[in-house]
């Protein structure tokens, strides 16, 4: 069987299992219960991707909320100023969420492969694989989304600032009501 390079983590894992498995079966243990390591680790990356489905979930229905409403506020004359990201924080924080998910694909991934190399096969730990594969990239695609809406919104809104600036007669600071063009203001020449 080839080897598929797999995280350093899930070689070292691999190996463990690999070994226990074959101390217990010289052992004198039957092959099928040299094989409960494997059974266990398959139960237990279960458990663990129903936790990280339930994760990916509540992120996917917060991405669901608050792309409404960050429609909602450009469509809003009076809100569609308030709200800006001039920094780039939420999109870069999106965009870290993103980052984050994707590597969770990668290990998601590797355990696949690791179980592949280990000769097991489990249609439960593959149906959560699957159903969390799927998740990700659902949410991904959300995540692009609100990004795109985000840079689409900031754009129309510096471009109503900058029309709006545009649309103003410019004024010196010298031509402002109250002022001297020698920079002394009347209050002050009385008092000199």
């Amino acid at each position: 069987m080839t080897t598929v390079p797999v995280g350093d983590s899930t070689r070292h894992l691999i190996a463990a299992v690999k070994k226990l498995e074959h101390s217990l079966h010289t052992s004198g243990l039957p092959r099928w219960m040299s094989r409960l390591p494997v059974w266990w680790l398959s139960w237990h990356y279960c458990r663990m991707l129903d936790h990280k489905i339930a994760r990916m979930r509540r992120i996917a229905r917060k991405f669901e909320s608050w792309l409404p409403a960050i429609r909602a506020a450009d469509q809003d004359s009076r809100t569609r100023l308030e709200f800006i990201d001039l920094d780039h924080a939420m999109h870069d924080d999106i965009d870290a969420t993103r980052q984050t998910m994707w590597e969770l694909r990668a290990y998601c991934i590797d355990i696949a492969t690791m179980f592949g190399q280990l000769g097991y096969q489990s249609a439960q730990l593959n149906r959560r694989q699957r159903l969390f594969l799927s998740v990700i990239e659902q949410t991904c695609v959300q995540a692009a989304t609100m990004q795109e809406t985000l840079v689409a919104h900031d754009t129309r809104v510096l471009a109503l600032l900058q029309q709006s600036q545009q649309s103003r007669p410019e004024q010196s600071p010298h031509s402002q009501p109250g002022s001297d063009p020698a920079g002394v203001r009347p209050q002050e020449a009385r008092a000199a």
